[in-house]
């Protein structure tokens, strides 16, 4: 099974430290962002990579060249010459790709096991399964809840809410490409995923307890560089 990375985004909540170094070679720990990823996958025996660039995308194309000797690992690139979304991204990996296969965006560190992401995708089916995490946000306010003729019901002073959100971790089917346009900007979250919804595909959810960090801005990076830099966090250990 093949791993698709998506790595092409503009990474525009993360300036000015990406205006010249694009996000997934940032550093986590010491080492690039996709680097930390490709040998998270490896743990989990993947060893062919489709990378999908865009911006920036020279200097991960050179870098990856230079040290997938040394990962062991076999890598092909899908480009675009501008960034497409992460619906669009993904379709410049098709002619790569020829089963079902693991996705997964390239601006994440975690500690979710994959095979049993793999294994649960097998049993059950379907054009994909999506990797959930929990999320959790505290109201600012007191919530109140209303029930005939305006009468409150329930009242909780500024309770915390627990979601269900996506993990930016996928298993696809091949079919997954034919609901993305080739060459137009297109997004999985609010383009391909309603629409699979609503024709009623088997579309899976999967979740465990794990690690999980979304580099989206300059603290965030600051955040989880700080804490896997200690050895806190071990991702290369499946069970």
């Amino acid at each position: 099974m093949k791993a698709v990375i998506l790595a092409g985004g503009l990474g525009t909540r993360m300036r000015p430290l990406t205006y010249l170094v694009p996000k997934p070679l940032l550093p986590i720990g010491g080492k690039p962002l996709i680097e930390r990823t490709i040998e998270y996958l490896k743990s989990y025996g993947f060893r062919e990579f489709v990378i999908c660039v865009a911006y920036l995308k020279g200097y991960i194309i050179d870098y990856l060249n230079r040290s997938k000797a040394n990962l062991g690992v076999e890598i092909e690139f899908a480009e675009s010459d501008v960034p497409l979304g992460t619906a669009g991204q993904l379709k410049t990996a098709q002619h790569l790709v020829s089963e079902t296969f693991l996705a997964m965006n390239g601006d994440i560190v975690t500690s979710l096991n994959i095979r049993r992401l793999v294994d649960y995708h097998k049993n059950r089916g379907g054009i994909g399964t999506i990797a959930l995490k929990t999320f959790e946000l505290k109201l600012p306010y007191g919530l109140v809840e209303i029930g005939q003729d305006s009468r409150i019901t329930a009242f909780r002073e500024k309770p915390v809410m627990s979601f269900m959100v996506n993990a930016g971790i996928y298993v696809f089917e091949k079919e997954i490409f034919s609901y993305i346009p080739e060459g137009k900007v297109f997004s999985l979250e609010t383009d391909v995923f309603p629409r699979l919804i609503s024709e009623g595909k088997v579309l899976n959810s999967f979740y465990e307890e794990a690690y999980w960090a979304d580099i989206g801005t300059v603290s965030d990076f600051e955040r989880v560089d700080a804490y896997v830099s200690t050895g806190a966090a071990e991702f290369q250990k499946p069970m």
